[in-house]
C-alpha cells in the first residue's frame, strides 16, 4: 500500500514538473515570437525611411516622370511639324520653325522645347489640336494646345492666348545628345512665361 502511494505521488510530481516545463516552453516561444516581430517591424520601418530618404534626394536615378527621359532622334518632330507626345515624361516635344508659336513676339528663333502637359490652371492634361484655327484673333494660325477642362488655349510654344490659366505652359530642361537624341529632365520644371520661345534649344538633327 505504501509503495503504491509512493508511486502515485511520484507520478503526480512528475506530472507537475512536466506541466511546468510545458508552460515555460510556451512562455519562451511567446517571447521569441515577440522579439522577432519587433525586430521585423523595426527593419521594415528603417527600410521605408531609408527608401524615402533616397527618393527625396534623388539618389535612385529615377526614370520616367521625375527623372530624365530620352527621346530618340527618329521621334523628334521636324521644324514646324506636329508636337510629339511623350507619355513616359508627361510632356510635349515641339520643334518650332523660326518664330512659330511666338504669338507675343518674344523674339524666339525656333528650336526644340519641352512643354509639361499639365495645365497651369487646375492641372488637366492639355492635348494638341492640329486642326484648330481662328483662336483669339489669330485667324492665320492653325494648331493649338487646348485644355479640355476649362478652355485655356496655348500656342505651339505654350503661350497662353485664351482661358483662365494664370500663365503659359511650363517647360522642362532639355539637352541635345551627340547622336541626335534629346534628354528631357522632367524633374526640372520651370514655370511658363512669355519668354517660352526663347527657351527653345537649337537642333540640327
Amino acid at each position: 500500500m505504501a509503495q503504491a502511494q509512493q508511486t502515485t505521488g511520484a507520478r503526480s510530481a512528475a506530472g507537475r514538473i512536466e506541466h511546468a516545463r510545458q508552460q515555460e516552453a510556451r512562455r519562451v516561444a511567446r517571447r521569441s515570437f515577440l522579439r522577432v516581430s519587433v525586430f521585423a517591424g523595426l527593419t521594415l520601418s528603417v527600410g521605408g525611411l531609408l527608401a524615402g530618404f533616397l527618393g527625396f534626394f534623388n539618389l535612385r536615378n529615377p526614370t520616367g516622370f521625375g527623372g530624365t527621359v530620352t527621346v530618340p532622334k527618329g521621334a523628334i518632330p521636324q521644324p514646324g511639324g506636329e508636337p510629339y507626345r511623350v507619355s513616359e515624361g508627361k510632356f510635349w516635344l515641339v520643334n518650332l520653325a523660326g518664330a512659330e508659336g511666338d504669338v507675343l513676339d518674344a523674339g524666339g528663333s525656333g528650336g526644340l522645347l519641352a512643354l509639361y502637359w499639365k495645365c497651369p490652371h487646375l492641372g488637366c492634361s492639355v492635348p494638341w489640336n492640329g486642326t484648330l484655327t481662328g483662336v483669339a484673333g489669330f485667324a492665320g494660325i492653325t494648331g493649338w494646345f487646348l485644355c479640355p477642362c476649362h478652355g485655356s488655349t496655348y500656342s505651339k510654344a505654350g503661350i497662353r492666348v485664351a482661358g483662365p490659366a494664370p500663365r503659359p505652359m511650363d517647360t522642362m530642361e532639355l539637352s541635345v545628345n551627340s547622336d541626335g537624341s534629346v534628354n528631357v529632365n522632367t524633374g526640372k520644371i520651370e514655370a511658363g512665361d512669355e519668354d517660352n520661345p526663347l527657351r527653345a534649344i537649337a537642333y540640327s538633327g
